[in-house]
């Protein structure tokens, strides 16, 4: 990120401090993908940054914004900070907060944390059995460089949206930076429990309907409360339909069952 040669550390795409958030002090995390499911201590992790990048990501972003996801059958910080204010919109399908009127939630770094995990996903491919990036961002990735490194503001055509769970079920997950399905813009998303984030760029994006609700583009700086489970169960559900399930897995499954707990591979 800083573009020097340096001794580089291990990074992660998504921080390290997520992963216990998605499993219990028995039970290890399920890895998720279209070819298996299975149990795993392993972690999404590359040689990337130096460690002087690294604190730059974690302070700037992680460090604030990590301790507001949703824990299991527990605190949910991000939620609760919002509910003490009145939304400014309600419809049938989400609450819209002004994160500028709630100085418990602290935007700048909701945004360098998100602009941090779709770059590092621009910038190499973390094991993904592919040299390819991730994502592509192709040269907006370098926008979104400087944006980290505090050298230059995000470009006009880069929006930035952040929904917060709503529901009663905050599914305990982490998505991977993958593409969404706005036919307008390069759009991608990613999931972490509690949270997603999407960002649109394109030209015009700050004068489409989708900015109305980015919060880098709205100066109230919208957070959008939706129910984020169904979807994101969907998403888990559809992509990893014919992956095959290792016996560990199945024999995990087994054991929760059996202590009257129902169990849906994928969802």
């Amino acid at each position: 990120m800083c573009r020097e040669e340096k001794k580089l550390c291990m990074s992660h795409l998504l921080s390290k401090k997520i992963y216990p958030l998605c499993r219990t002090d028995e039970f290890e995390q399920v890895a998720v993908n279209t070819k298996v499911m299975r149990p795993t201590v392993k972690q999404t992790k590359a040689y990337l940054l130096c460690e002087a990048c690294e604190g730059n990501l974690s302070k700037n972003g992680e460090r604030i914004t990590v301790p507001l996801l949703s824990r299991f059958g527990g605190q949910f910080p991000l939620y609760q900070r919002l509910l003490k204010k009145k939304p400014i919109q309600v419809t049938e399908s989400m609450s819209v907060y002004a994160a500028a009127d709630n100085p418990e939630i602290d935007v700048p770094k909701l945004v360098h944390f998100g602009i941090g995990i779709f770059w590092k996903a621009s910038v190499h491919s973390f094991g993904s059995g592919s040299d390819c990036h991730r994502i592509d961002l192709g040269e907006d990735s370098e926008a979104l460089r400087l944006f980290l490194r505090g050298e230059a503001l995000l470009p006009n055509h880069v929006a930035l949206a952040v929904a917060v769970e709503s529901g009663p079920i905050h599914y305990p997950a982490m998505i991977d930076p993958f593409p969404g399905d706005n036919q307008d813009f390069m759009n991608y998303f990613f999931y972490v429990p509690g949270m997603q984030m999407q960002i649109y760029i394109g030209d015009g994006v700050r004068e489409s309907s989708s900015a109305k609700y980015c919060i880098n583009v709205n100066p109230i700086y919208p957070i959008l409360l939706v129910p984020l489970a169904k979807d994101m169960r969907g998403f888990m559900a559809k992509h990893s339909a014919a992956a095959y399930k290792t016996e560990k897995l199945l024999n995990t499954t087994a054991e929760i069952e059996a202590r009257g707990m129902s169990v849906k591979l994928g969802d």
